[in-house]
């Protein structure tokens, strides 16, 4: 009616992801978006551009946030990157950890309790609009704290490894499925990859709606 075909059910969204590209914080962002519109189940999941990028050793080197003080956690901001488009960013990305592989452990221990979206939002805010450094345990704890997360117990799951192999195996995965960059979303049975706007994902949703 309206022009608006008629939905018969949810509709499923699989979408694969990295946070440090722009492609995946705008799809992403149109995807919320769209959330609201229409039925949608959205399924976050890890596709790494670098898998191989070195982890630094920040779970050594920085135990004392277990003990510092907010006001000292600030420490680990670094100036905000410039808006997207602009030139030049407040400070170079080969600043900042290469590896997302620790965001993506830290993400997979939210959507075990059911706030994944809330901790997607707020780490990649503090990336995109904050400059902070998505291999910092400093950006993590103040992300997970701030949602209502329990960071006693992402602590240990973060420092021993815990949601590490499940992040490489989804990365696997996803190449198995012929995903070849991000972001790409699979939507009844159809993939979409890439600069996919807003328009084109609302039709592909649309489509998949009236289609159940």
């Amino acid at each position: 009616m309206n022009g608006v075909p008629e939905l018969s059910g949810n509709i499923s969204v699989t979408v694969w992801f990295d946070y440090s590209c722009p492609h995946c914080h705008r799809g992403l962002a149109w995807l919320d978006t769209l959330s609201g519109e229409l039925p949608l189940t959205i399924d976050r999941r890890p596709y790494l551009l670098r898998p191989d990028a070195p982890l630094k050793t920040l779970l050594a080197q920085e135990r004392a946030t277990e003990t510092a003080s907010p006001s000292q956690t600030e420490s680990g901001r670094r100036p905000p990157l410039a808006p997207l488009g602009a030139q030049p960013a407040a400070e170079p990305f080969s600043s900042r950890s290469l590896s997302t592989v620790l965001v993506h452990e830290a993400t997979a221990f939210a959507k075990d309790h059911g706030k994944d979206r809330e901790f997607y939002l707020e780490v990649s805010g503090e990336y995109w609009r904050g400059g902070a450094d998505l291999g910092s345990i400093f950006t993590l704890r103040r992300s997970a704290i701030k949602i209502g997360l329990d960071w006693s117990a992402m602590w240990p799951a973060l420092e021993s490894g815990h949601y590490r192999a499940r992040v490489m195996e989804e990365h696997r995965v996803a190449v198995e499925r012929g995903v070849k960059g991000v972001p790409s979303y699979l939507i009844a049975g159809k993939m979409y990859t890439g600069g996919v706007g807003l328009d084109a994902l609302r039709a592909a949703l649309e489509e998949a709606g009236s289609d159940r």
